[in-house]
């Protein structure tokens, strides 16, 4: 016996067992209250039924028998003239018996013996002219209702039998359809939990809201599916990046320390700018996780993002100047509140990233002005532009569209300059078109000018 529950618990589980037993229990307490119900009412109404009939023998019989006393009174009545009244005793089936002038006029033994006993006066006008002492069978019921009260309680329990039986069957399949998405739900976090990334709910087959728990659970697993290939893909990009200066690092160092490359100028520059690779990118990287994990610290200050602006273009200046790619600029008093130094690290990332994909004899401008509520700055070029199903990945770190190769950079720079404009409560915005060029905007709120400390220029 305790095996087979055992199997049962595992067919439902213990929460199903739970439910299942719970529901039994109130299918029963309904159908034991409702079965109690039926039996009480059915009492009372066979009682008011039986009072009632009582009532009405009682009535006939004392009629009877003031009829007999009225119809012969002048010849003194005597017991045999009763003959009527005990045919209709005997026919309703109790007890009676009938005295006058201390006399047995009428005695009707009851059929049923034992019962309720009930005294009544017959009279005629104010004057009593005999005694009716009449039995009933035991509360009330005859023979026959008695049969009939046990066909009720009968029925009312073969009834409350198959009602639980009903009960029982629709709580174990009811409780199936609550626990089998349950269980899936469990089977598919516990594969989850194992590193199964692809370990997914699918169809529950059932509705409300089981429905969309497997929903959400599906979103989730997928969004953790993609995050952890991100993840690993950033580990191998981050080593593949920290690699190749390290290696060059590594040759260049070992060919000096075999006398095979001398040490001059030319070969400290060279290890010199390795070595600065290596740091931008780790600063980088720094700046970018902090911005993202909300601990990075800026220095809010109100500011004209036209100046800040106005430093980016000029430290780039020498680069555009080299590459051959003309620079211009557009600007207009913007007062945002922002930390300077991030900013200009901003401006200057897409500065450089515009600098990088437009070829020589290009343009690239940058604008500066209020919108709205909003200060706004936008670096547009004349580039290679960016693929349309490649747009949606522009700002994940360590990403290289196909249009990057030959080109120097560590996938980087737009991922800081997303998280950095995120971390000033503000939003970037970016359209392309390929062959034609990339346009980048971000906005920040605007803040009145008298913010602005007294000695900051604003340039025109």
């Amino acid at each position: 016996m305790t095996r087979r529950f055992w199997k049962r618990s595992e067919w439902l589980g213990p929460l199903g067992v739970r439910l299942a037993l719970a529901s039994i229990l109130v299918a029963m307490t309904s159908v034991i209250l409702l079965a109690s119900l039926t039996l009480l009412l059915t009492d009372i109404d066979l009682t008011n039924a039986n009072n009632e009939q009582e009532q009405a023998s009682t009535t006939a019989i004392v009629n009877s028998v003031r009829a007999t006393y009225l119809r012969d009174k002048d010849r003194d009545w005597k017991p045999r003239d009763l003959a009527a009244s005990r045919d209709l005793v005997r026919a309703i089936g109790v007890g009676v018996v009938i005295r006058a002038n201390s006399m047995i006029y009428l005695l009707v033994p009851p059929s049923v013996p034992g019962g309720t006993v009930k005294t009544v006066d017959i009279r005629v006008g104010p004057t009593v002219i005999a005694t009716g002492t009449f039995t009933f069978p035991r509360n009330g019921l005859l023979p026959e209702e008695v049969a009939f009260r046990r066909s009720i309680e009968t029925s009312v329990l073969v009834a409350s039998g198959l009602a639980l039986l009903v009960a029982l069957g629709a709580s174990i399949f009811g409780t199936r359809r609550i626990v089998r998405p349950l269980r899936v739900l469990t089977a598919a976090t516990r594969r989850l939990a194992t590193g199964d990334r692809a370990s997914r709910v699918g169809p529950l087959h059932t509705t409300g809201e089981l429905v969309e728990l497997g929903s959400a659970f599906d979103t989730m697993a997928g969004q953790l599916e993609v995050e952890d290939a991100l993840r690993r893909s950033m580990v191998a990009d981050l080593a593949h990046e920290l690699r190749t200066p390290l290696s060059v690092l590594h040759a260049q160092l070992e060919d000096l320390s075999v006398g095979n490359t001398p040490l001059n100028n030319q070969a400290i520059v060279s290890l010199s700018e390795e070595v600065h690779q290596l740091t931008r990118l780790i600063e980088d990287l720094r700046v970018l996780s902090s911005a993202e994990a909300a601990g990075l610290t800026l220095e809010m200050a109100p500011l004209d993002l036209a100046g800040v602006a106005s430093n980016a273009a000029a430290r780039l200046a020498p680069q555009f100047v080299q590459s051959g790619v003309d620079l211009s600029v557009q600007f207009s008093p913007t007062n945002v509140r922002g930390d300077a130094h991030r900013l200009e690290q901003v401006i200057v990332n897409l500065l450089s990233n515009a600098e990088k994909f437009t070829p020589a004899g290009g343009r690239v401008r940058v604008v500066v002005q209020p919108h709205g509520d909003q200060g706004r700055v936008t670096v547009s070029d004349t580039g290679r532009g960016i693929p349309l199903a490649e747009l949606g990945s522009v700002f994940g770190r360590f990403y290289r569209g196909t249009n990057a190769s030959g080109t120097a950079g560590t996938g980087v720079g737009l991922a800081v300059v997303e998280a950095l404009v995120s971390a000033h409560g503000g939003h970037i915005y970016l359209t392309s078109t390929p062959g034609a060029g990339s346009e980048f905007t971000f906005d920040l709120p605007l803040v009145e000018r008298n913010e602005l400390p007294p000695s900051e220029p604003t340039p025109h």
